[in-house]
């Protein structure tokens, strides 16, 4: 019975109804963090009660923890945050913390950070890999992914010093892309530590589709290896605002058919082309434009009779293998870009057979 009693002390204490206070998440997975790195993370909720309701307390589980937040109070269907700050410093192995967050109404919301500190340089090398000298990476290249031509990307990735001495990144002297801005923080790494590379990629700019390949010549001061030459690729997608109000079953929309998206050349003599010709229809109403074509070969080349195909009409995509100087099977592409709103990409397969 007394046991009973202390429950529900706490209860009324801290109110049992649901908060106004509605978050997008109350867990957040920082995933695997390496020994005296600080992150942080957003807590976003909206006000979705009639009255203003204000955060009266953000109490964390840990002095690792630290809170910050609007002390005003929150409009009905405002939205506001809580900023989670985690320290990893002389920390080891997984963690698991609460912050308690106590809103006017007198109820509690519970939200969770976890992950796992690594303070081991055998896990550290582990993590990061791709080895430029001392400046140890998570991967060998940079990669942004699938991004829309229309819109910036901004992606950030770990480094590591793993030299004894500081590492200083000389930007204006390093070899940028102009449709790649490049940050990196801080820019003097010191010894044994973490930092954060940030790529904010600008497609606009880059003015290309199809999966692209970039060079970054980072200079800095590793006596091991001044100049780092690293590779940041992207496949941009055209991007059509009027995709999702399109419906599967209309045709007033250009729509590519292919009379073929594996093309086998068969068996080919070395000095010999192999020809394929491909036809291309128009299923839709709207005219059909083929914007782009592109391999991954220059043994592949391809003569298209009309880049404009009006609604129920096609046209011929005529396509050249050279197997000069190959041997063995051979597995090449093609790839069409076009304003086919539900399929403006399209891969098409090659195969042959060189002696």
């Amino acid at each position: 019975m007394r046991h009973l009693s202390i429950v529900f002390i706490v209860l009324s204490f801290f109110g049992y109804g649901q908060s106004s206070l509605k978050f997008q998440e109350t867990v957040h997975r920082f995933g695997e963090l390496i020994e005296n790195e600080e992150v942080r993370h957003t807590f976003t909720f909206l006000n979705e009660g009639i009255d203003s309701v204000e955060i009266t307390s953000v109490k964390a589980s840990c002095d690792c923890v630290v809170t910050a937040y609007n002390r005003e109070k929150i409009a009905p269907n405002a939205s506001d945050s809580i900023i989670i700050s985690f320290n990893a410093s002389n920390r080891s192995g997984a963690f698991h913390k609460l912050i308690h967050v106590i809103s006017g109404e007198n109820i509690s919301t519970t939200l969770q950070i976890t992950g796992y500190v690594i303070n081991s340089i055998k896990d550290i090398i582990s993590i990061f890999p791709a080895h430029y000298g001392n400046l140890f990476l998570p991967y060998k290249l940079f990669n942004m992914g699938s991004i829309w031509h229309h819109k910036r990307v901004k992606k950030d990735f770990k480094i590591y010093n793993n030299s004894d001495s500081a590492m200083t990144f000389l930007m204006d002297s390093s070899r940028i892309p102009d449709f790649i801005q490049l940050r990196i923080m801080p820019d003097t790494l010191p010894p044994k530590s973490i930092g954060t590379l940030r790529l904010n990629y600008d497609p606009v700019r880059r003015a290309d589709l199809g999966f692209l390949r970039d060079g970054l010549d980072i200079i800095t001061t590793d006596v091991k290896m001044p100049l780092k030459r690293i590779s940041v690729v992207a496949t941009i997608e055209e991007y059509f605002e009027v995709r999702s109000a399109y419906r599967e079953d209309s045709v007033s929309y250009p729509k590519l058919e292919l009379s073929d998206e594996n093309i086998d050349f068969g068996r080919s003599s070395a000095d010999q082309p192999k020809f394929y010709t491909l036809n291309l229809f128009n299923r839709g109403v709207d005219v059909l434009n083929i914007r782009m074509i592109k391999s991954n070969c220059d043994c592949v080349e391809w003569d298209l009779k009309k880049e404009y195909i009006p609604g129920g009409d096609s046209t011929v995509l005529m396509i050249k293998f050279n197997p000069l100087n190959r041997k063995g099977r051979q597995f090449k592409n093609i790839t069409l870009f076009t304003n086919d709103p539900l399929n403006s990409t399209r891969v098409i397969s090659l195969k042959a057979q060189t002696p």
